[in-house]
């Protein structure tokens, strides 16, 4: 060490130089660092969505989930396959292990997909997760929907796409553009054509062909063939038949004309109830910042240069916004986390000089860890800075200049006292250094969501006090040597007033006092620990509002949206909101697995400084319920956040924070029971939201084709179904191109043929020979009820009842809610499983448990190497014991449960509680060996270490006292976590210094 001191002290202008250097070159990488709001804490899920038009449920489980699943099972980290099959669609979610990377996951399963056997023109796709999506924008302009919806999927998607790091961007809304045949089934039967040789001759009319090369002469020439379909008139003049051997012309017996897909879904955003939305997708573990940066640059150049001067592209969703207000949040809280520890520093070392070069080791430590996790390329966010403790940062600097002054106070020169200095507390603060990462051991060891919320704040944390122990060693000691040469230690009066105060109380407690306090305290600990309730983490505050409003499941998309337009205009009639966008049914390319029963609102609040009323944000989610269900009793309300929603939804497969599942064969069954089981937790205190994803009561209309009656009249199968396709739905012929677009070319009849069921009945179809017959004469039409919804959980069905939990106690909610599910009596086969954050927190806590296990072992082995004595290990684990007392009862008084969150504050303070201890315990042993009797020797101990340990302690605490009172948007998540470090810091130094020294007199001290 003393070749250290030398080079430091000969160094010292050129090492403050140096970090001069190294602080400016940080200040600019730091620029660099990608900032997110939350890190994602979803496993690899990739999600096959496959579109399989016009068939049931039961027909999409049979012939698309099913195979898909048969051929996605058994890939490598694969935990949990998901799936859901509804009209005309299959949504499969394949959640891996977060062992296994987003892209191996992908590529695992397009592998899979090549060797899939599935229906003709049936192709799955791979859609985005929707956790990554960071804008919503709308297209305005004086034009149609099938204009504004055309510019939006053939212009704005395309160059939105082009944007690094955007894996998709999804459309919603207005009308697909088609070319409309619709043919007039008179003039087919005056005409004497069949349906089929329309669709036969429209389809060949619309190709290019290549031929060979010529030369002419000199000249080369390529040979090409055209005939593709350039407009509605090439369409009109397409021969599909002869009369008299005079051409009949498509115009001849059908209307030619631009119109459009039927409607899906609708997208309203405020006082516009009917909009163009665009919504874009970042790749998984992209960097918001700069994609979000070259999204706003592209869509300025698309407005001034690329789209027409009367549209827009207007975004009113942007995650950047929510970005800002972290990064204000972290800020605030830690610019006034470091006042609160300079002042603290400042009123115990009574020095203005030493105080500001102590407390300066925080911002630079913390520079110093954002540069490198910049040049890493790492992202921070709102727990892995604002859960900082800087008290704690400050520790390693503090002992080194108090041991300072008190070696000046010794007579020592200012050489002298540094030089001693770094000889005698080297040791001890490796020591520290050790201990403490040892304490961080369950949050590396962590799995699951857990991990991903905080290993980047574990890894933090590190990187910072690395960094404070490098400092302290260079920085700080070459500070000391330049600029404390004639400074002294100053006591305030009060501080006086409180040490000597101290030493008197001291005299007063003896060791039964002392024995007695600390079983309290142990029981104490016990009482509070098992009465503050369990979650799994806070609800972040996003500053909105995601509400889902299910009609019922039989309703027309057309009442759907009348309905969800009065919902919309309840939400606007609170003076907290500010915006609110909503949607019903479901997107044409089936990224949304719902159905038109489904209704979504994203509810913008305002600031919540500018409100005028005083309420919080969940009596107004009260407020709203209420007031939706006054207007509509019947519905299913659930309310949530918008990152949230997502997440709570790629994590369980269901929409909702939490659900009941129970597994089964017969839909019958399972629906019954369901129905069963929501009765009983409705009951439940704390729940709300309940409601049971139904899986059956689809109408169905069925035209069941008869073949024996077909074949009298020369029909096939597919002659009758061309026929049902193009009367009832339309039915795709060909693809028009206008440049670089496509648009679908579809024939059908006029809608009169849908009006009733009798209608259908008499659509006519045209034999061979040139006579109808109506569709009823080979079809038996008749209505029928089968599936809305089929979920299937790793190869089983079951079904979903979704619920909320309104109390913070999630543990103790869900275990009532168990006690009365449990009469619930299910047939053989069937079982009943509890999903989403319940599950998630299961989980957590198990590994926690047995981490924690493992890390106090771990640190007993150290302390007893250390100290080689059981006894004296047991007695310093008393001071942790202190710590969690302070922890729990902190969190009773801000009324915040036991948490992932909580837990993560606990192991943060064990090292540092360990120390303390430890420290005390030293010191008392060095007096018994230097031959004090014991009540001297614990005199002079709590006189020599009671302000270090108190200042450590109360630095500690007041570092996250911001944090701890924080409130607002963000500020959720890192809260319990502050509680517990100022809580635990704050009483449990208060208790070591008064109980544990008189435990002291059990220690066994043996010879140095």
């Amino acid at each position: 060490m003393h070749k250290l001191f030398r080079f430091v002290i000969e160094n010292a202008i050129a090492i403050l130089l140096i970090n001069f250097i190294l602080i400016v070159s940080a200040i600019f990488i730091v620029r660099q660092l990608n900032i997110e709001v939350f890190p994602d804490p979803s496993p690899p899920i990739v999600e096959i969505v496959t579109v399989y038009e016009g068939r049931s449920a039961e027909e999409v489980e049979k012939q698309i989930t099913i195979p898909l699943e048969v051929a996605l099972a058994g890939m490598p980290g694969l935990e949990n396959i998901y799936s859901i099959s509804l009209y005309g669609l299959s949504d499969i979610k394949c959640r891996f292990s977060f062992d296994v990377s987003y892209k191996e996951a992908r590529q695992e399963v397009l592998n899979r997909l090549a060797q899939v056997n599935l229906p003709p023109n049936v192709s799955p796709s791979i859609n985005p997760s929707p956790i990554g999506e960071v804008m919503r924008y709308r297209v305005k302009g004086n034009r149609s929907l099938v204009d504004l919806r055309t510019i939006q999927d053939w212009v704005v998607a395309r160059n939105l796409q082009t944007v690094p790091g955007v894996a998709t961007v999804s459309s919603y809304g207005g009308y697909i553009k088609t070319y409309s045949v619709t043919v007039h089934p008179q003039k087919l039967i005056e005409y004497k054509i069949p349906l089929s040789q329309v669709i036969e001759q429209l389809s060949k009319s619309n190709i290019n062909v290549g031929g060979r090369v010529l030369e002419f002469g000199d000249q080369f020439y390529n040979i090409r063939g055209i005939g593709l379909i350039k407009s509605i008139s090439d369409i009109e003049n397409t021969i599909v038949g002869y009369k008299n051997n005079i051409p009949i012309l498509v115009k001849n017996i059908a209307d030619v004309q631009i119109s459009h897909l039927p409607r899906t879904a609708y997208v309203g955003l405020n006082k516009d109830e009917d909009i163009v939305m665009g919504v874009v997708v970042l790749r998984k573990n992209e960097k918001s910042i700069p994609a979000l940066k070259a999204l706003h640059e592209k869509i300025d150049y698309l407005n001034k240069v690329i789209l027409p001067k009367d549209v827009k592209v207007i975004p009113f969703y942007d995650k950047q916004e929510l970005i800002d207000k972290v990064i204000h949040k972290i800020t605030e809280t830690a610019a006034t986390g470091i006042i609160l520890v300079l002042v603290v520093i400042l009123i115990f070392l009574g020095e203005v000089r030493s105080a500001i070069i102590v407390a300066s080791i925080i911002p630079i430590s913390l520079l110093y860890t954002l540069s490198i996790m910049a040049i890493n390329k790492e992202s921070a966010n709102l727990l892995s800075i604002g859960a900082i403790d800087f008290g704690i940062i400050v520790d390693i600097p503090l002992i080194f200049i108090e041991n300072y002054f008190r070696l000046k106070e010794e007579g020592k020169n200012h050489i002298q006292a540094l030089s001693e200095n770094v000889n005698q507390i080297f040791k001890p603060i490796i020591f520290s250094m050790i201990v403490i990462l040892l304490a961080f051991i369950p949050l590396f060891a962590m799995k699951g969501s857990e991990s991903q919320i905080f290993m980047p704040m574990a890894k933090t944390y590190i990187y910072a006090l690395l960094f404070a122990l490098i400092l302290t060693f260079t920085y700080l000691l070459a500070g000391s040597y330049l600029f404390l040469k004639n400074s002294h230690e100053r006591k305030f009066k009060v501080f006086v007033y409180l040490e000597n105060l101290y030493l008197s109380l001291i005299e007063r407690i003896n060791v039964k006092v002392a024995i007695l306090s600390t079983v309290a305290v142990f029981i104490l600990s016990i009482i509070l620990f098992k009465s503050l309730g369990a979650q799994f983490l806070p609800k972040m505050d996003e500053g909105n509002i995601y509400a889902r409003i299910i009609f019922p499941y039989t309703i027309s998309l057309k009442k759907s949206y009348e309905n969800a337009k009065e919902i919309k205009n309840i939400f606007l009639s609170f003076p907290e909101v500010e915006q609110v966008e909503f949607q019903v049914g479901r997107p044409e390319d089936g990224t949304d697995p719902s159905g038109p029963f489904n209704s979504e609102y994203f509810v913008k609040l305002k600031d919540y400084d500018k409100w005028t009323r005083n309420i919080t944000k969940e009596e107004l989610e009260k407020e709203i319920r209420e007031k939706i269900r006054q207007k509509f009793p019947n519905f299913d309300i659930n309310l949530s956040q918008y990152i949230q929603d997502n997440l709570d939804e790629a994590m369980s497969g269901v929409k909702g924070e939490n659900s009941v599942k129970i597994f089964g064969s017969d839909l019958k069954i399972l629906t019954e029971k369901a129905h069963e089981v929501a009765d009983k937790i409705k009951k439940v205190p704390g729940i709300v939201d309940v409601g049971v994803f139904e899986e059956l009561g689809q109408p169905n209309l069925i035209i069941q084709v008869d073949r024996e009656k077909a074949s009298l009249y020369n029909l096939t199968v597919e002659d009758i179904l061309d026929v049902i396709q193009s009367s009832l739905n339309g039915r795709f012929i060909t693809q028009i191109m206008e440049e670089d677009k496509f648009f679908n070319m579809v024939i059908k009849f006029p809608d009169k043929y849908r009006d009733s069921i009798e209608d259908i009945k008499n659509i006519p179809i045209i034999l061979q020979d040139g006579s109808f017959i109506p569709i009823s004469k080979v079809a038996n039409i008749y209505y029928d009820t089968g599936a809305s919804f089929i979920y299937r959980e790793n190869y089983r069905r079951y079904i979903p009842i979704k619920f909320s939990v309104e109390s913070k106690d999630l543990a103790g909610t869900v275990a009532k809610a168990q006690e009365v599910v449990k009469d619930v009596k299910l047939p053989e086969g069937y079982f009943i499983s509890w999903s989403g954050q319940f599950e998630q927190m299961e989980k957590a806590f198990g590994r926690l448990k047995i981490s924690i296990g493992f890390t106090l072992f771990i640190i007993v082995i150290v302390l007893f190497i250390i100290n080689s004595s059981i006894k004296n290990t047991f007695i310093i684990l008393m001071s942790p014991l202190y710590t969690v007392f302070g922890g729990l009862l902190f969190l009773l008084l801000w009324k915040e449960p036991i948490s992932v969150s909580a837990s993560v504050g606990f192991i943060s303070i064990l090292g540092i509680a360990v120390l303390n201890a430890n420290i005390m315990l030293s010191t008392y042993s060095n007096f018994i060996r230097s031959g004090l009797k014991e009540e001297e020797a614990i005199k002079k101990t709590v006189k020599e270490k009671f302000r270090s340990i108190l200042i450590t302690g109360l630095t500690a605490s007041v570092g996250l006292l911001p944090a701890s009172l924080s409130h607002g948007v963000g500020s959720q998540v890192q809260k319990p976590l502050a509680v517990v470090v100022v809580g635990g810091m704050f009483l449990g130094t208060i208790l070591l210094l008064l109980f544990f020294p008189k435990l002291l007199k059990y220690a066994e001290i043996k010879e140095s």
